[in-house]
């Protein structure tokens, strides 16, 4: 009866060890599971999970505006551009605004020098300076003028200003510098939207949506390519990559 007592003793200790053991399992499971959630959703890249496409191709999906708040807010810490075509009122698609911190650093030297200063102190970017300053990024009448991009003069506190601005619809100065994203400014004058999260937000409840592409490419030295004004990228003499993300309003 002692043997029995003792064995049924035995029996009901392991019982309880593997069910404590297995109880803990499933703590530590349900512990990572939280850790991995929290950090993808606290993490800086998890909305370009896609990112790393091959040279010359491109990847797309379907995102709203909760999709390009981040992306916006990172651009200007990565080696990357971000494009945002909307539509116009005859149905084509036209550059709403571009944020790329090459072409802003570009465009801002353009707007504060003359013809003369290129050729005087720039002579290797004479060409490249004369046709931002006369593209429709320098242009107050177009979408794409970005306000002679005082936000260079501080890369962090300043380009995240703008970035608000243009999302919020306000109209403030940056480095001495007016620049105007409500619906008076040039953007989004004519749409009666202050700013680009009231633009996505439509007024029967829905919300725009828009085509995420992402292209990465190798670029070596100096490349211009132009659509909607002049686009620039800088690079050297050594092999660089660019990644440019477009949202392209459906």
């Amino acid at each position: 009866m002692e043997n029995v007592t003792r064995a049924l003793l035995i029996a009901f200790s392991m019982l309880i060890f593997v069910i404590a053991f297995s109880y803990s399992m499933y703590l530590i499971n349900r512990l990572t599971t939280t850790s991995n959630t929290l950090l993808e959703t606290v993490g800086t890249t998890n909305y370009y999970d896609n990112i790393k496409v091959s040279a010359g191709n491109t990847t797309t999906r379907n995102v709203g505006i909760d999709t390009i708040i981040p992306t916006l807010y990172r651009y200007y810490k990565e080696n990357y551009a971000v494009k945002i075509m909307i539509k116009n009122g005859s149905g084509n698609h036209e550059l709403l605004q571009l944020f790329d911190v090459n072409v802003e650093r570009n465009i801002a030297r353009a707007a504060a020098a003359s013809d003369d200063v290129f050729n005087k102190t720039h002579p290797k970017y004479d060409a490249q300076l004369t046709a931002l300053n006369k593209s429709n990024y320098n242009n107050s009448s177009n979408k794409e003028y970005l306000f002679e991009a005082p936000w260079t003069g501080n890369t962090n506190e300043h380009t995240r200003a703008r970035i608000d601005y243009f999302l919020n619809g306000k109209k403030g100065y940056i480095n001495n510098t007016e620049v105007d994203y409500s619906k008076d400014g040039p953007a989004f004058s004519g749409t009666n939207q202050n700013g680009f999260i009231e633009y996505c937000r439509n007024n029967n409840g829905t919300e725009r949506i828009f085509e995420e592409s992402f292209v990465e490419y190798a670029y070596e030295g100096e490349t211009i390519s132009t659509e909607n004004g002049v686009e620039t990228i800088t690079g050297n003499t050594q092999e660089n990559s660019k990644i440019i993300i477009t949202y392209k309003e459906i």
